[in-house]
């Protein structure tokens, strides 16, 4: 078997490019990029010249703070036909939805979608912070019951029932049971709404 289709080495000198060109379009020097997305000025500057690999946590928060979609930092970059990711080497994020927990089930490069298992924590009462943007998105729950919010309606879905709605419409997840739940989600890369 080849083993370049399990887990794709990402060109991180293509990628620190990227981050070195929408940083200085955006005018932010690298202490400020360092200060807005919690890292050094030492490992932003390592990104941006190569010397380190991005994990998908800080290309999220990058991606958030230029307004720009993930796959930006993989554009241009040549895919593979058949990609296995073993669960021992998937990364975890969080990202927008604070009570969410997203396992990449796929390598995000630059592909037309997104999958992923979402864990969501039990409600603790927190508020929630909806978040649009451009694509569709869907998922099947697999453990729990989720309550996925789309604007103004709440949507219960139980053990094997499935979703799927147009992303621009606000949305959030909540946990109304005691234990984690467990859901398949895919979608289109996400993209700010201009």
């Amino acid at each position: 078997m080849d083993s370049s289709l399990i887990r794709p080495e990402l060109p991180v000198g293509m990628i620190g490019e990227k981050i070195r060109s929408i940083r200085k379009k955006s005018l932010l020097t690298v202490d400020d990029v360092a200060e807005k997305i919690g890292l050094s000025q030492s490992m932003v500057s390592q990104l941006e010249r190569g010397k380190a690999k991005p994990s998908l946590d800080t290309l999220w928060k990058l991606s958030i703070l230029f307004d720009v979609s993930l796959s930006y930092f993989f554009e241009d970059i040549e895919k593979q036909s058949v990609i296995i990711s073993r669960r021992d080497e998937q990364e975890i994020l969080k990202m927008r939805h604070k009570n969410v927990q997203y396992r990449v089930l796929a390598p995000l490069t630059g592909r037309k979608l997104e999958f992923f298992e979402i864990t969501v924590s039990p409600d603790q009462g927190e508020e929630l912070q909806f978040y649009p943007h451009n694509g569709e998105e869907g998922g099947v729950v697999i453990q729990g019951e989720l309550e996925v919010l789309i604007g103004d309606k709440t949507y219960l879905l139980k053990q094997g029932d499935s979703i799927y709605f147009d992303s621009t419409h606000p949305h959030a997840f909540r946990n109304p049971g005691n234990l984690p739940a467990v859901a398949i989600w895919t979608g289109t890369p996400w993209e700010p709404i201009n």
